[in-house]
């Protein structure tokens, strides 16, 4: 089950079909909306606390409902660490996998997201994540998430010019959190060929991880997450 944030029909059919085309054939995707989502608003530890409560509410459905594993849409893995408490299926954010995935293939990586307010965010979530000291550094592009889709050749070009800096200062690596940016909007494989750097597709990562996890039985730690009945 993907949760995704509230978007218009358009937005929805083109963030549903980047799902659809970054999971393994075969593999059964659904979509719920959580409604209270704040979406790429949610860019302070308040706005994530206020939405938490509806996306570990929609993964007790999901697990319910006969699913096998849980992904929240987009990099702030909204909910994610709140909703472990609450299911035995592996709930899994993009934001803190593609953090992981990076450190795994390089000592260095340099992070790109949509604009400055989100930077004292990932900023925090990183060293949440336990990967905060491999970041050189945090950059933006400067642009809000509805518009990259129809200004392509725009959002290309500022994501090329600091992921090139952002090389120049030592990263080895460019993970962008954002999936307006990538995949949605940029393809990971085309950037890195440009730039000369890896580039992680946090979404392809994410799709590929849960269907592992789910086809090897795996289940929330107890000792991480003790369990919490929400109904």
């Amino acid at each position: 089950m993907m949760l995704m944030n509230r978007y218009t029909p358009g937005q929805l059919d083109q963030r549903q079909s980047a799902v659809l085309a970054a999971v393994s054939q075969g593999v059964t995707v659904d979509f719920t909306a959580v409604e209270e989502s704040a979406g790429g608003a949610a860019v302070t530890q308040l706005h994530r606390a206020l939405v938490a409560p509806a996306f570990a509410r929609a993964a007790v459905a999901a697990e319910r409902d006969g699913y096998d594993a849980v992904v929240t849409w987009g990099t702030l893995d909204l909910g994610v660490e709140e909703a472990r408490h609450a299911v035995r299926i592996p709930v899994l954010g993009p934001g803190r996998v593609g953090a992981n995935t990076a450190a795994m293939l390089v000592d260095r990586f340099a992070v790109l997201c949509y604009g400055a307010n989100q930077v004292v965010m990932f900023r925090k979530m990183l060293d949440g994540w336990g990967v905060g000291h491999r970041v050189t550094s945090l950059r933006h592009i400067d642009m809000r998430p509805m518009e990259m889709p129809e200004q392509r050749d725009e959002v290309r070009r500022r994501f090329v010019a600091q992921a090139r800096e952002a090389a120049d200062e030592g990263a080895e690596l460019i993970l962008p959190l954002g999936f307006s940016m990538v995949p949605v909007t940029l393809s990971a494989a085309d950037l890195a060929e440009t730039i000369g750097l890896p580039v992680v597709d946090p979404l392809a990562t994410v799709m590929h991880l849960a269907e592992a996890l789910a086809a090897s039985g795996y289940s929330n730690s107890r000792a991480a997450y003790p369990y919490v009945a929400l109904e």
